[in-house]
């Protein structure tokens, strides 16, 4: 789930380009890290409190993989100043990282046509400020053929959250995202409409996470039909339910069958055990494969998999879907949502 700053030991091995049974056509990956050193580096520090016993859950070795067992994220930035862990964490996490433009390489190598990546605005609840959306605006301006870019932001801001949507908009960003649970909110509260506002004005999707997390905080306000109630308010929003909605995928698919705005990724799990029996997943692969087919999404989130964007597409391949669903799931339901011929 994109919920924290862990890294998976497989990490490393992302670079490699493996020889895959599937080679799709085309890739649209709907949530995708960046692995830049300063991304890696903001994820290790900015880490909301919160979020402390998500290592247990994803990457637990982070620490070691870095050579600094024993050391948690929470106790450094309490006994050092960011300048200090920052000379202490770049070293040990320049090998890990990829540059921007071998990370643009790397994915045309594995067929992504475009990723979309993603910021987290959670400095009020998490009293710590992360890399402003300007970093990953960049990155957009560098490959604004490879790189969709959403903005984080913080609803317990007010109106200086939607100065910021609409200052990031004309920095070429297009669609916002945030995670409810970790500011108390449910999608319907009045603190969020503001957004939802301004994304209708805008025309761009907000991306919501909408599913179990491993925080400290309650996973009851993200539940679907929270969701609901939000776009029988805003039937123009675009909205992307983060993670599918697991545990509560009948809901999710009732709440995506009532509203034709709302689309659904299918990141933070590995596709394989979508078709599992008993997994939960039984109604997404049931609606997805028919009515729903135009509205799930493939998303990565390889940072937390272990695994490259590559072989995760090609766990789509292997579900028991219809094969222009296949296409539909991993690029043309994305190209059709941001607006890409």
């Amino acid at each position: 789930m994109v919920e924290g700053p862990t890294f998976s030991p497989g990490l490393p091995s992302f670079p490699r380009v493996e020889s895959d049974l599937f080679m799709p056509d085309r890739i649209i990956d709907a949530l995708c890290y960046l692995p830049t050193e300063e991304v890696l580096l903001d994820l290790m520090l900015s880490t909301p409190p919160q979020m402390a016993g998500y290592a247990n859950v994803f990457g637990g070795g982070s620490m070691g993989l870095l050579g600094l067992e024993g050391m948690n994220p929470d106790r450094m930035r309490a006994d050092m100043s960011g300048a200090e862990i920052k000379r202490l964490l770049a070293p040990r996490l320049r090998p890990l990282a990829l540059s921007l433009d071998d990370f643009a390489d790397r994915l045309e190598a594995m067929g992504v046509e475009r990723a979309v990546i993603f910021n987290m605005d959670e400095e009020t609840p998490g009293r710590v400020k992360g890399l402003p959306n300007d970093y990953y605006a960049e990155a957009v301006a560098r490959y604004p053929d490879r790189f969709i870019g959403m903005a984080g932001v913080d609803p317990l801001k007010g109106m200086d959250a939607v100065r910021e949507i609409r200052r990031c908009h004309d920095l070429g960003l297009r669609g916002v995202s945030v995670r409810p649970f970790m500011f108390g909110l449910p999608p319907h509260h009045r603190k969020m409409y503001p957004i939802y506002a301004a994304c209708v004005e805008l025309d761009i999707p907000v991306w919501m996470h909408l599913s179990v997390n491993y925080s400290t905080l309650t996973m009851e306000v993200e539940r679907p039909a929270h969701l609901d109630i939000v776009c029988q308010d805003f039937p123009e929003l675009k909205v992307i339910a983060g993670h599918g909605g697991w545990p509560w995928i009948n809901e999710m698919v009732a709440v995506a069958w009532r509203n034709p705005n709302v689309y659904f990724d299918i990141s933070g799990y590995l596709p394989r055990y979508l078709a599992r029996p008993g997994s939960g997943w039984e109604p997404l692969l049931h609606f997805g494969n028919t009515v729903l087919r135009d509205r799930v999404l493939f998303g990565s989130v390889w940072l937390l998999m272990g695994q490259s964007i590559r072989q995760l597409a090609d766990e789509v391949r292997t579900l028991p879907l219809d094969e222009d669903v296949k296409e539909a799931w991993l690029y043309g339901n994305a190209a059709r949502l941001f607006g890409i011929e």
